[in-house]
């Protein structure tokens, strides 16, 4: 009976220690031709693609509204500058005005 047992540990582990051998595919990437899509998804879920053409308006509307979006924030920076400016100028001419006397020399 002992001998039946360590018979079939014996097969058991043969068995599981066969290594088998892995493909190299590694060439055959190489002569994969790449592949060149005039779509681009719309969503990993989404059920189909927009072309190239309607992304390019619709990048195009995007860009136009960001520029008119910083165009907006540079003028009321601006403004806020201005008005500072303003302020000072303001500020300067309450001041009473002190007149130095210029100094005179005699001949």
């Amino acid at each position: 009976m002992k001998k039946i047992i360590v018979a079939s540990v014996l097969i058991l582990l043969s068995a599981c220690s066969k290594e088998t051998p892995v493909l190299n595919n590694s060439d055959n990437l190489d002569a994969a031709p790449q592949m060149v899509y005039d779509t681009t998804a719309i969503d990993s879920f989404g059920p189909g693609a927009t072309s190239e053409a309607v992304m390019a308006k619709i990048n195009a509307v995007a860009i136009k509204k960001e520029q008119d979006s910083l165009a907006k924030i540079a003028k009321a920076e601006q403004e806020k500058l201005d008005k500072e400016k303003a302020k000072l100028e303001a500020e300067k001419a309450k001041e009473p005005k002190t007149e130095q006397p210029t100094p005179t020399t005699n001949p």
